[in-house]
């Protein structure tokens, strides 16, 4: 439960302008791996879609795992940067939507690390640790927030139902994706207003929505 960056725009898969060789493999392969999947696509096939030889992306990845590794590394960053966003007023009524709907941005950005975890660490099995020591730390970060929140007065909730509304959020905000890709073969920008809708309904018998002032 992480909040967006407003500069990398709304649905989209990674940094806008790559700089460099190395910048350029890593925002095609997202956008490969977002498309068809982490299993799915060749290091060939991202060489073509980035303008290189298939050397030349070995280069700078001698193999698919490292490539891997770096785009989940620059998930990991976004991703405790999100989630430690400290919403400027906190006792605004749409500070938790926002930092929520922030976190979903990031989702989406790097839907292929979630709809594709299982086959994420089989193709870097070194990641299996970082995943569960960054749903530590991000979850850390989150209730940070919502501490924040309810002594603004925005959030009433007790500090044991609290963790648990955190998990639960957790939970659903991670595998949403496999529950709307049941019987079909893409996600659309509607499953990811419904996967939205559902950790926001979790929520919503806590808000305070009268201003507490």
């Amino acid at each position: 439960m992480l909040t967006g960056d407003s500069r990398r725009g709304r649905g989209g898969d990674g940094p806008e302008r790559p700089t460099g060789t190395r910048e350029k493999i890593l925002a095609q392969s997202l956008a490969l791996f977002n498309a068809r999947g982490l299993g799915r696509v060749t290091t060939a096939e991202i060489a073509a879609a980035s303008g290189i030889r298939e050397g030349n992306l070995q280069y700078h990845f001698p193999r698919k795992s490292g490539l891997v590794e770096a785009l989940f590394t620059a998930f990991e960053e976004e991703a405790e940067t999100v989630a430690g966003r400290m919403p400027a007023d906190p006792a605004a009524p749409e500070a938790l939507l926002a930092y929520q709907r922030g976190w979903f941005d990031l989702i989406w950005r790097y839907r292929c690390i979630y709809r594709d975890g299982i086959a994420m660490v089989e193709i870097a099995p070194a990641l299996r640790p970082r995943v569960h020591a960054l749903r530590a730390r991000t979850q850390a970060l989150a209730r940070g927030v919502f501490e924040a929140a309810v002594r603004a007065g925005r959030l009433r909730i007790a500090p044991d139902a609290l963790g648990r509304l955190i998990d639960n959020a957790w939970i659903v905000s991670s595998h949403w994706m496999s529950h709307r890709l049941q019987g079909s073969t893409e996600l659309t920008q509607a499953d990811l207003d419904w996967g939205f809708a559902q950790v926001s309904d979790l929520f919503a018998p806590y808000l305070v929505m009268d201003n507490p002032d």
